[in-house]
């Protein structure tokens, strides 16, 4: 899974309008800057958290949704 995609279906991916200055180290999708809203994280690196850094996060948490929706259930 790319990390685009797994922080699309983590709990705590977010996304923001708000650009940084130093857009070569965040990753940018569809004009919005991705980045991570985990309680223990975000107050520390707040919109630092580049999305590239989700592939082996042990904070990932699916959407429920999104699982629901994989797997066909209700």
């Amino acid at each position: 899974m790319e990390p685009e995609d797994r922080h699309r279906r983590c709990w705590y991916g977010r996304r923001t309008a708000e650009i940084p200055i130093d857009i070569g180290l965040h990753t940018i999708a569809d004009g919005a800057l991705l980045f991570c809203a985990h309680p223990m994280l975000y107050p520390v690196v707040g919109f630092a958290f580049d999305v590239r850094n989700c592939t082996g996060c042990e904070y990932f948490r699916e959407q429920r949704a999104l699982a629901e929706d994989r797997i066909g259930g209700p």
